[in-house]
């Protein structure tokens, strides 16, 4: 992805819309205020269409024959996902799940000709809530890596990268991933920041003869955010869809360093490993959304186009 295409410059709000999920205990997750564009005109709403398109999606019977038995029989999915990485899962001011996946997910859902249910998980327990068959998919913003691709299926939907946010009034001082060094920097737990960027970070730093980077590791992505506004952290480390979406509907409280984007991935949607036929009935789903358009309106509602990908697979190979 380039650096800073993930997000127009567009002044940004979030569609409230409610969506036919239950959102099991789920919070607020900062759902920003109403903003208006630098020419004073009405600005643009994150997401619309995005779900219209979701609910337009018609079953699709080469997808429905793929379907394994028990879902077929139960006629309902159970998904799962960490509702505080928007713009791909977050929930508004109601409660109500919303984001790029949320759309994804009813769309999919719609080609498989059933219904699902999404419910709110803890990020760092939610693999081992699919080996344990507790859901049977999960869409939560996963980069697909090979530690993750050994315990779980995964089935690709879009590319993605790293990149840093920090505190507005201090992007002066970061250009490039040295600029972390002696800085406290902030990342959730159990994500591809924490377990690969952030120690590579260390590694550079130590190597170049710097201070060290203090880590700092949150449960949530909230929390993370919040690091950096309360500067208990200097920097953050998240998804480039995450600190672009960020730095555009609070722009004075928070900047991405354009600069600085590493570790570029796919991101998919994750499932229990078993004899792989829901892993093939995802990703027939998909690419069929993209065939069709769906997929690209989706992507386009959330200003995410430039992470589209053009074809689905199964446990792409990627580097470690």
């Amino acid at each position: 992805m380039n650096k800073n295409t993930l997000l127009t410059k567009t002044a940004l709000v979030i569609s409230c819309a409610a969506l036919v999920f239950t959102a099991s205990g789920c919070t607020n997750s900062e759902a920003p205020e109403p903003v208006v564009n630098s020419s004073g005109g009405t600005a643009q709403v994150l997401g619309a269409g995005g779900q219209d398109a979701a609910k337009a999606v018609q079953a699709d019977a080469a997808v429905q024959a793929l379907l394994p038995a028990n879902i077929k029989a139960a006629g309902t999915m159970k998904l799962v996902t960490d509702p505080t990485y928007a713009p791909i899962d977050f929930t508004d001011n109601n409660g109500n799940i919303i984001g790029l996946e949320p759309d994804m997910a009813l769309a999919v859902a719609n080609k498989m000709g059933i219904k699902v249910e999404i419910t709110k998980g803890d990020f760092n327990g939610i693999l081992a809530g699919l080996e344990s068959k507790r859901y049977d998919a999960s869409w939560a913003a996963f980069s697909i890596t090979p530690d993750r691709t050994a315990v779980v299926d995964m089935v690709s939907y879009m590319k993605g990268g790293t990149s840093v946010l920090v505190k507005r009034g201090t992007e002066g001082d970061f250009h490039e991933q040295l600029d972390l060094c002696g800085k406290t920097v902030t990342a959730q737990t159990g994500t591809t920041q924490a377990l690969t960027v952030m120690p590579a970070f260390e590694k550079a730093c130590l190597e170049a003869g710097k201070e060290p980077i203090t880590p700092l590791l949150l449960p949530q992505q909230d929390s993370a955010n919040q690091a950096i506004a309360s500067n208990r952290a200097q920097a953050m480390l998240a998804d480039n869809a995450l600190t672009a979406y960020y730095s555009q509907i609070q722009p004075e409280a928070f900047a991405q360093i354009d600069s600085i984007l590493v570790d570029p991935s796919l991101v998919g949607v994750a499932m229990a490993k078993g004899d792989g036929q829901l892993a093939k009935t995802f990703q027939a789903a998909i690419q069929s959304l993209m065939d069709d358009g769906t997929y690209g309106k989706i992507m386009g509602a959330w200003n995410l186009a430039p992470s589209s990908i053009t074809t689905s697979e199964i446990n792409p190979t990627v580097a470690s």
